[in-house]
């Protein structure tokens, strides 16, 4: 047990006692955090910086959705960018068909360089919880 509660922590995943399981990815461009039935989406960082350094929109954005609210996962690799994961939620801005411009959404987050298997793992429980139909 470390001294904040934590029993366990391994590829992303905090065990707490008090709370439910909590998934941790984090990408390039930010992370997600997946609690219960809610995505939490965070995006910034120094890339935040940089885009906001650049003067786009999307630098830093927070968004927390419901699964149930959650159409569809798109996981892209564009030729000459980053691969990212992009959630598709009512409200949610359309893809446009831009890499960049989706890339900078805010509802899409630039994985890993190097290990993007907590993203892996959050989309399968999200596909999980999906199949359940979990109440709000």
């Amino acid at each position: 047990m470390i001294g904040d509660g934590t029993v366990a922590r391994s590829a992303g995943v905090a065990l707490h006692r008090h709370e439910e399981t909590i998934m941790v990815a984090r990408g390039f461009g930010g992370h997600l955090e997946l609690e219960g039935n809610r995505l939490r989406i965070l995006r910034g960082g120094w890339f935040g910086y940089l885009v906001t350094l650049f003067g786009l929109e999307g630098g830093f954005v927070e968004r927390t959705v419901r699964i149930d609210q959650i159409s569809s996962i798109e996981l892209d690799v564009p030729m000459l960018f980053f691969r990212y994961i992009r959630f598709s939620y009512p409200g949610s801005p359309a893809m446009t068909g831009n890499n960049i411009a989706d890339m900078l959404a805010e509802n899409a987050v630039i994985m890993s360089l190097v290990d993007n298997r907590p993203f892996f793992r959050i989309v399968e429980r999200i596909e999980e919880l999906m199949d359940h139909d979990l109440p709000p």
